[in-house]
């Protein structure tokens, strides 16, 4: 196959990368498999689509914010937080309140799981629950019982994200200092977890090893992912790499076969950065170009539905899996049956939420979209700004 010359204009006039639709959906039906006890022994490693979907956040968001600093001049954080506030917040409190409503008419949740999620309940609402929750919902203080709000800590990871990441990229004047306070992050988050060995939640420790221990690589390496795309010079290097339309194929294979080593292997010390750099790698294979050749099977029909609506599913699993364990128990003998039941159940609470009650919100979010200047010929582009 020849080779083909890099085209970075049509790169950035590129509105929507419908293939990360398609890496949301392997994302969500990943941690669904995870969360339900019965699957989770037969693959342990679905609670990875998390990062990934933090990979994607981390691109999108970022490419979002140099497109408009390109075209605008600067970035509009106002504009900004109001959508982001329209796309994850709604969805989010509604989740919260029907979590509180579940645990109060539900004889088994009445006890002990709604006394740690009323003590977890501040965290949640303010977004620390990775600082303050254990995973698994343990509480300080409070006896061991299952999670009844399992989405919070990565919600929380993405807004403490966005709360500092749009003022770097909005006044910083070179190029490279994004990607040098990123690397920053990921270096003094590697030793941190080095330091205590690789502990997902801390106790005893000051509030800054928690707030340190609590960056997410991924988001790291997707935002680094999104300036080296984003940069012409960059770009035609990378393009070498990831431009050719074998590459998305062999970089997901990458991606997969890193997600299955095991934890005792030799390199386990870096571990979770060697995977987030093979999704980093996936997720640019994936947007580099357009026509690569596993477009169609992640922009199938339903794959695609699945990736729209991967947000709705990841805050509402939890009910998906409660409802099968109550109406279907026979699907427990049955792992591929409950899984397909869980991921259907889980889809239909979804798509209640989003054509009935998040469209609403996603319409307003639209009209404090980026603008360009009158006389900026160059259109904003939208990226798929999506969780």
């Amino acid at each position: 196959m020849p080779y083909e010359p890099p085209d970075h204009q049509k790169y950035l006039s590129t509105k929507y990368f419908p293939s990360l639709d398609g890496l949301r959906a392997l994302s969500i039906l990943a941690v669904i498999w995870y969360h339900v006890p019965e699957l989770r022994p037969i693959w342990r490693t679905g609670f990875l689509g998390v990062h990934l979907f933090f990979v994607i956040s981390g691109y999108l968001i970022t490419t979002l914010l140099l497109r408009e600093k390109s075209t605008t001049g600067g970035v509009s954080l106002k504009n900004f937080y109001i959508r982001r506030t329209l796309r994850i917040f709604p969805a989010y409190y509604l989740t919260l309140a029907l979590f509180l409503i579940a645990c109060l008419v539900t004889p088994e949740l009445r006890g002990e799981p709604l006394a740690i999620y009323l003590h977890n309940l501040p965290s949640f609402l303010t977004y620390t629950s990775n600082w303050f929750v254990y995973p698994g919902g343990w509480g300080p203080g409070l006896p061991q019982a299952r999670v009844v709000f399992v989405a919070a800590w990565s919600l929380a990871t993405e807004e403490q994200f966005y709360l500092f990441w749009p003022w770097v990229i909005a006044l910083t004047k070179k190029w490279y200092t994004p990607v040098l306070i990123m690397l920053t992050l990921i270096f003094a988050n590697e030793i941190v977890k080095i330091k205590t060995q690789y502990s997902f939640f801390l106790t005893g420790y000051p509030l800054p090893i928690l707030i340190i221990n609590s960056v997410s690589t991924a988001i790291c390496l997707g935002a680094i992912g999104a300036i080296v795309l984003h940069r012409k010079q960059t770009f035609d290097i990378a393009w070498r790499i990831f431009g050719r339309k074998w590459s998305a194929p062999v970089f997901m294979g990458i991606m997969l076969l890193v997600c299955t080593i095991p934890n005792d292997a030799i390199l386990h010390v870096f571990r979770m950065f060697y995977i987030c750099v093979a999704m980093m790698f996936a997720v640019i294979a994936c947007s580099i170009r357009g026509d690569h050749l596993l477009v169609k099977v992640l922009t199938n029909r339903i794959v695609k539905y699945i990736g729209t609506i991967s947000y709705g599913m990841y805050l509402f699993h939890p009910f998906g899996i409660n409802v099968v364990d109550k109406v279907f128990p026979f699907s427990k003998e049955w792992p591929i049956v409950q899984f397909a039941l869980v991921s259907a159940s889980t889809m239909l609470f979804a798509s209640l939420s989003y054509w009935t009650y998040e469209r609403f919100f996603l319409k307003l979010k639209e009209k404090f979209a980026a603008r360009p200047k009158p006389l900026d010929v160059t259109p904003v582009l939208a990226v798929g700004e999506t969780v």
